[in-house]
């Protein structure tokens, strides 16, 4: 199953502590384009600034749709440093 958006995906890690979290992330998604090639740090640090307006034009994605799969990136990132 993969998560829909932040609320889901944190749903999801919960209800699922032994499974990677990165697994609930659709393999296409800009979330796990993130996930794959950057650090807690940097993703929180992404979260908390303007979205890339390339990156949208680039992954075919709203703002808000950037800002949100930098969170799930972010937290599924956390979540996997702490197992």
């Amino acid at each position: 199953m993969y998560a829909k958006n932040a609320a889901h995906l944190k749903e999801l890690i919960l209800a699922n502590p032994k499974e990677l979290p990165s697994g609930f992330l659709r393999d296409s998604s800009f979330a796990a384009h993130c996930f794959d090639r950057h650090s807690a740090r940097y993703l929180k640090s992404a979260f908390h600034r303007d979205p890339d307006p390339e990156e949208c034009e680039q992954w075919n994605i709203t703002p808000t749709e950037w800002k949100e799969n930098v969170e799930m990136a972010y937290m599924a990132r956390v979540a996997t440093d702490k197992m």
